[in-house]
């Protein structure tokens, strides 16, 4: 299969884009969060034991709104990470693909 100038461009435009790096911040940034609103659920969560605490914190409303928040900002990050491997991917084909072509050549 021979990689166009078109779809090169295109990947090119994708690892230069801001949108992974975006991503990513808000990835970090939203796994802090989750913590941060486990520890509250926690604190404020009344139980004899640790054990009870934790299992208050976890199925508390203000931490299972956090968690749905998490999933969805993973989603988005997990998705721009797979859109920027898979065009570093093509750039190593095409750099292949040009590698071949100048060895045909050479040979020819």
């Amino acid at each position: 299969m021979f990689i166009s100038e078109p779809q090169i461009q295109a990947a090119f435009d994708v690892l230069h884009s801001q949108e992974h790096a975006k991503a990513r911040a808000a990835y970090e940034y939203a796994e802090k969060r989750l913590k941060v609103a486990f520890a509250n659920a926690r604190q404020a969560a009344s139980g004899k034991t640790v054990g009870d605490r934790d299992d208050a914190a976890q199925t508390s409303d203000s931490y299972q709104a956090a968690l749905k928040s998490f999933h969805l900002i993973a989603e988005n990050y997990y998705s721009a990470r797979d859109r920027r491997d898979a065009a570093s991917a093509v750039i190593d084909a095409w750099r292949t693909q040009q590698s071949d072509m100048r060895a045909m050549g050479r040979v020819a």
